[in-house]
């Protein structure tokens, strides 16, 4: 059994190719590969490289877990709440989170 299941993979690789407006042609030059790839990639057919797949996160704007699992991983998570919190809120929890390690550094 596989991991990572192109067929997935091609969909999401294909939803966000569409919610960005580039066109297969357009996508696959950012990408560097051939249009006939691209597509083989969005239909499941083909798996792809760590560059190409770097290429697509960078050009997409997403984690690999997004393309590779869609999920996202931990960082990205944070990076949501860093937006969602006031630049207050962000240094309260901060002096928290420094307490803590401290805290956790006397413990024998």
């Amino acid at each position: 059994m596989d991991i990572i299941n192109k067929s997935e993979v091609g969909t999401r690789v294909r939803q966000l190719r569409l919610l960005n407006n580039y066109t297969q042609s357009e996508f696959a030059e950012l990408l560097d590969i051939s249009v006939t790839f691209l597509s083989e990639i969005e239909n499941g057919k083909k798996g792809l490289s760590q560059e190409t797949l770097a290429r697509i996160c960078t050009n997409l704007h997403v984690t690999a877990d997004y393309i590779l699992f869609g999920t996202e991983t931990p960082k990205a998570s944070l990076l949501e709440l860093s937006n969602a919190l006031s630049v207050e809120e962000l240094e309260t929890t901060i002096h928290y989170l420094a307490a803590l390690i401290d805290m956790k550094k006397m413990k024998p």
